[in-house]
């Protein structure tokens, strides 16, 4: 399958170190640990863990405070992709491509467009019927014995999106809310509910009410991320 993006920078190969706080990761490429920016603040437990090998990118500017950026974990022979804000644009390119089924038909309007009420959510599409529907994304990288879990943390902001795209559902649009997986060794996506039980149920009301929920699962294939399941069974119990 053609890859949706290709990651055209270097990379190099350390082994992580330690993480002194959510946005930084020390990595040891040959002599004294480098700082590495750490784009996810999950919790990344079994992921971002001292020995594990990770592959960076050099940062050329002076004026930040690390010069690498973290871009994949390796787990046990898989690279798991350590850049929420990759979601979205994996989500993007799969949807030009019609490469979920969910999604067949439908195109990009404009991306974080503010809500009718306040804030913003991540893709407003133009549907097939030519209606307007309302996305958001969400980034998970927590694996179980084959479970993707989100979220890692307590998401108070998650909360809020399911309950945006709930009160437009009631408004008359439709509403999905897409996890992209980022890494391939999984089987289902099931909410973290020992993390976030407010947010398993919430996730479960609103799909009940007829928000879509929909699971799609990435692989890193350096340099190339592709589309490796785009119909991933979600199980909300």
């Amino acid at each position: 399958m053609e890859p949706l993006l290709t990651f055209d920078e270097d990379l190099l190969t350390g082994t992580v170190v330690d993480r002194p706080n959510r946005f930084v990761v020390r990595v040891r490429f040959d002599d004294a640990p480098e700082r590495a920016f750490l784009g996810d603040p999950g919790a990344l437990e079994g992921t971002v863990e001292p020995g594990r090998e990770i592959l960076c990118s050099p940062a050329d500017d002076p004026d930040r405070a690390t010069d690498y950026d973290a871009i994949a974990v390796d787990v046990e022979g898989v690279y798991v992709s350590v850049r929420t804000a990759l979601a979205n644009d994996l989500f993007e390119r799969a949807l030009s491509r019609d490469a979920i089924p969910a999604f067949d038909g439908y195109a990009t309007r404009k991306r974080e467009p503010s809500l009718p009420d306040h804030g913003r959510t991540d893709f407003l599409l133009d549907s097939p019927d030519e209606e307007t529907a309302y996305v958001e994304v969400k980034s998970c990288t927590h694996v179980e014995d084959g479970v993707a879990k989100f979220p890692d943390r307590q998401t108070e902001r998650g909360r809020r999106h399911l309950r945006s795209l709930d009160a437009l559902r009631e408004d008359g649009y439709e509403t999905h809310v897409v996890f992209v997986v980022q890494r391939p060794d999984v089987e289902r996506f099931r909410p973290y509910r020992e993390v976030d039980p407010e947010f398993g149920d919430l996730l479960a009301r609103v799909r009940d009410a007829g928000v879509g929920v929909h699971a799609v699962t990435t692989a890193f294939e350096p340099p190339h991320y592709r589309l490796r399941n785009d119909d991933l069974p979600v199980e909300l119990g």
